[in-house]
Order: C-alpha cells, then structure tokens, then sequence
C-alpha cells in the first residue's frame, strides 16, 4: 500500500462563532424512505456532516467543518452543479459524544434529506454512525476517523485519513530503521481509542524491528500534570519517547519531560500535527517527528494554507485539509455515480480516483485510503519534511 504526505502549520483554537454556527433550517427537506433526496429543496442536494463543535475536542471539529465548508463553497460559488443542483452542507454538533452523533446521524437522514455524510470526527462517534447506517447504507466518508473498527462497520463507509495500525506501524519501523532506536518508552491516553490504538500497534512494530518498548505509562482524559509516569520513563533512559496523543496533551507532555531532563526524541502520530499553536516554548517540541498527511513545502499546501487562514483567521491543520478534500470526493463521487441512490454512490467511492490538495487517493477493499505518507519533524520552531 502507498502511504501519504503530511504536515501542518498551525491550529484552530477560538473559531468565531458564525464559522461553526449549524444549520438545521431545513423545513423543505423533502426525506425519502432510502435516505436520499432531493436535498433541501428541488434545486439543492444536501450533504450532512457533524462533529464536535463545542468541548474538549472542538479544535478538531471546528478545523473540519471548515474544510467541508470551503470546498462546498467553492464548488457552489464556481459555477459548479451537482445532478444540476447546488449542494447545501447541513452540520450538527455531536459534542464528540456517540450518541449525539447517531442522533445526529439519524436527524440528517430523516429529516434533512442527506444523501450522504461527510463525518464524522472522532473515532468512537464515527464507529457508531458507521453501524447506525447499515439499515440504508448511506455512504459515510470520515476525515478523521483513524480507528480500524470504524471502516469495518460496513461496506458503504469510508475513510480519509490513516488508520492507527498503519500510521503506528510505520513510526515504529521508522523508528529503528531511519532513527536508529533501540528503546522506547510510550506515554498514552488509556481513555482515547486513538490513543490506544496507536500505542498497540506501535509496541508491535517496534519489537519486531527488533527494538524493545521498555516502559508504558497511562494517563486519564483531563489530566494535566504527567510527572509521576514521566519520571518513570526518564528512569529507563530509553532512545525515543512515543506520544501518540493529540496535540493539546502532547504539549504538556513535551514541556514536562524536557523539564525533567529526558533527552528521547519524542516521535508520534497525526494527532501532534498543531502542537506549535499550543506550545509556550518551541523548544520543548524542537526535534520531535510525527507523520502526517501532508507535507510543509508542497507548493499546493502552502497555497491552499494560505487561502484558508485568509478566510478563516487560523492555521489550517491536517484536519483540515482532510475536510476539504473529503468534501470535493463526495461531490466528485455523486456526479460519477448520477443518482443520489446510496448504493450507487458506494459503488462510486469504491472506484474512486481522486486528486485534492492533499494528492492522490483512492480506496482499497475496507475503505481505507491508499495514499502517501510523509515525516514531519519540528526545526527551529517550524514544520518541516523529514522525509517521504
């Protein structure tokens, strides 16, 4: 499998509230009984998609619902007609709880006429509505959703992103092949699935290469003061320290290990992709590589950042890139199957032959996308491309 490029340049803290605002105004919906529509009205095709726009993780949703926003716009605003019809983005906030995504989910199709989802988020939100539509089989496409449980809810669902396995996997080969690791230690979140998901498989990669995971310590969500299971790793004086966190923590986590004198090279995933938004000192992050799915110095992310921020005020991160390309693959799916039927627009997916700003990607038999992958590594306070 091709792996994809990655990096980010920034975050999405404080987003005004018009640019998370959801539209739920929908009285001329017109729902059929397989999920499709005409969309809000006869001259409009709705595409759904939802997140968590409020709490904890609002950074990550706010940052996609952005990117689904401005490809919408672009497409409607450049002319573009979808079946002949304009395409209307309905968003609901799931406050990255389960079941306010399903009720989300179910909302959407019932009553709103989406003929498909652009969403959700966060991995346990997503899974769920990913087994809330086998009863239509509307096709779900998630940015962001790295679980391997998610794409495996059904035939019509689908992801942009990496999964854990692959990206965790590849950091851990990445590690002794490239890096030269002998040890590691790994820092985690025990309540996140992401978090979870790659401290699993990076453990396992790593160990086969031949290396040995020497310590892995547990943290809860909301903690803030990882001392205790730093000073433990710092005992064990190991080569890298894996974070596979999102962003927020690993800042915290980075400022307090480099305050205890760990001297590991701290590498991670995609979730680290933000983390200088967040940082009060560059310094305590200098040197750290995650992967991602982009890199810094392509021409077209450069462009397309700087396009975004103008928009939007904020940085654009790797969600929301994902965002964007996720939204111009659905579009590009529905004019290539010519029907808002469910099935047909899966059979378009599955066939899929997409280039966005991102690259090229198609899907493979699971749903799971068959790009390129690149390392990104913190220098003098910037992003900047390892390697591919």
């Amino acid at each position: 499998m091709k792996f994809k490029q990655l990096v980010k340049s920034g975050l999405v803290l404080g987003l005004a509230a018009t640019l998370v605002a959801c539209s739920s105004d929908n009285g001329t919906d017109t729902p059929t009984t397989n999920g499709g529509s005409t969309g809000g009205n006869s001259d409009t095709i709705v595409i759904g998609s939802m997140g968590p726009y409020e709490g904890e993780y609002s950074v990550y949703g706010i940052a996609v619902k952005n990117g689904i926003d401005l490809a919408i716009q672009e497409f409607n605003e450049g002319g573009g007609k979808l079946l002949d019809k304009t395409v209307k983005l309905v968003s609901y906030d799931t406050k990255g709880d389960a079941t306010e995504a399903t009720n989300s989910y179910n909302k959407l199709v019932d009553s709103d006429g989406a003929v498909a989802i652009v969403g959700p988020v966060l991995s346990g939100e997503s899974t769920a509505v990913g087994s809330a539509s086998q009863g239509i089989g509307t096709p779900i496409l998630s940015p962001s959703a790295t679980a391997l449980a998610f794409t495996e809810t059904g035939p019509n669902v689908f992801r942009g992103c990496f999964t854990d396995p692959i990206q965790a996997r590849m950091m851990g080969e990445f590690a002794v092949d490239t890096l030269g690791a002998k040890t590691a230690a790994i820092i985690y979140n025990t309540g996140a699935d992401y978090s979870e998901g790659l401290t699993e498989n990076f453990k396992a990669a790593f160990e086969e290469k031949g290396g040995k995971v020497v310590e892995v310590q547990g943290y809860s969500n909301g903690d803030k003061d990882f001392n205790t299971q730093l000073t433990t790793i710092k005992n064990a004086n190991v080569d890298v320290l894996y974070i596979p966190n999102y962003y927020q923590d690993n800042a915290l986590i980075a400022k307090q290990a480099r305050g205890l004198g760990i001297e590991a090279t701290f590498i991670g995933g995609d979730g680290w992709d933000g983390v200088l938004s967040v940082v009060e000192d560059a310094s305590a992050v200098e040197g750290a590589i995650f992967c991602n799915h982009y890199s810094p110095d392509d021409e077209a992310i450069i462009a397309w950042a700087e396009a975004y921020k103008a928009k939007y005020g904020v940085d654009a991160t790797s969600f929301s890139y994902l965002g964007y390309d996720c939204a111009k693959l659905m579009i590009q799916a529905i004019q290539e199957a010519g029907t808002t039927d469910p099935q047909a627009i899966v059979d378009a997916l599955k066939n899929i032959s997409f280039d966005g700003v991102l690259g090229h990607l198609e899907f493979d038999e699971n749903g799971d996308p068959i790009k390129d992958l690149a390392y990104i590594t913190i220098k003098d306070g910037k992003y900047t491309t390892y390697t591919k």
